[in-house]
């Protein structure tokens, strides 16, 4: 016998899907409190107009990190439900 894992199986179409919809959701939220914040707040001739530019786009970061965590996070997990 082999000592080579075998090919796992793969998982149901609808667990990809909702886990691309989990991804789609985390990037439009902190898309949205992005664009509040670049567009919505820096607007108002609030004093700082430059600090609330760069919050904005600080959100936009943390939200595709996030995204990225989530997509690490689902491949370990993954990994170790194979293992």
């Amino acid at each position: 016998m082999s000592d080579k894992p075998s090919i796992p199986q793969a998982q149901a179409v609808s667990s990809y899907i909702e886990d691309g919809a989990r991804i789609a959701a985390i990037l439009i939220i902190w898309g949205l409190i992005s664009a509040v914040f670049t567009y919505g707040v820096s607007d108002l001739g609030l004093p700082f107009e430059q600090l609330w530019l760069q919050l904005g786009q600080v959100f936009a970061v943390t939200g595709v990190l996030n995204a990225v965590l989530y997509l690490l996070y689902r491949a370990t997990d993954y990994w170790q439900n194979t293992a």
